[in-house]
């Protein structure tokens, strides 16, 4: 499978978007913290909207960059999860109080494996900050099976957990969306640099990804 930088070109689309998720997630972070014993339900409904959200932001980005990005069905995929696991918490509180805390530990493991993927991909296109990504990914998942052990702890340590997991989870947004930014950035530059020089840089570039593969 094609990693999620292969064959960027110099035309990422909506970086801010993970930005946007990014603020949204620390921002639920900060409120679980501050009123960490509101009912359930409402906590319920809070993560099926900050879910349905992020899902929708991921299609989104995902679509808008869908001649850039060899994996953008994949980031579908994942859109679609979100949105229907948003849904279902929003419309079905009541039914998900049980089990609420197994969907955010999953959701949250899922989010951690994916973190760490996006560091090996960044790693290869030369960021210095891969292994903060890394670190965000691994927190995420031990917040996660912090989670599935729960019945070790009180529910109000259940909900810190899951408040300090969205706070990773936003800070490693917001990072992702600077060096989209970035490398976006950079590689535009060069690009009109090389293309000033009167040479066709992604015409070269697309010859030498096909003979790699």
């Amino acid at each position: 499978m094609k990693t999620f930088f292969d064959r960027i070109n110099f035309a990422i689309k909506n970086w801010w978007l993970s930005l946007i998720l990014g603020i949204v997630f620390i921002g639920v972070g900060f409120l679980l913290m501050s009123a960490p014993v509101i009912s359930y339900i409402t906590l319920s409904i809070l993560f099926g909207v900050t879910m349905f959200i992020s899902g929708f932001f991921e299609m989104a980005f995902a679509i808008t960059n869908k001649e850039t990005l060899s994996s953008w069905g994949w980031y579908i995929a994942s859109g679609i999860i979100d949105i229907l696991i948003g849904m279902y918490l929003m419309f079905y509180p009541g039914m998900s109080m049980a089990i609420l805390p197994f969907v955010i530990a999953f959701w949250l493991m899922f989010r951690g494996f994916s973190s760490i993927g996006y560091a090996f991909d960044l790693r290869r296109y030369g960021t210095k900050d891969w292994g903060w990504y890394i670190t965000l990914g691994i927190l995420a998942i031990i917040c996660a099976v912090t989670i599935l052990w729960q019945p070790l702890f009180g529910a109000l340590s259940v909900v810190y957990i899951v408040a300090f997991a969205f706070l990773f989870i936003g800070v490693f947004r917001i990072k992702l969306a600077y060096e989209l930014k970035k490398l976006h950035r950079t590689n535009k530059e060069f690009h009109e640099k090389r293309k000033e020089a009167g040479f066709d840089y992604s015409q070269n570039v697309d010859n030498h990804v096909d003979g790699a593969y």
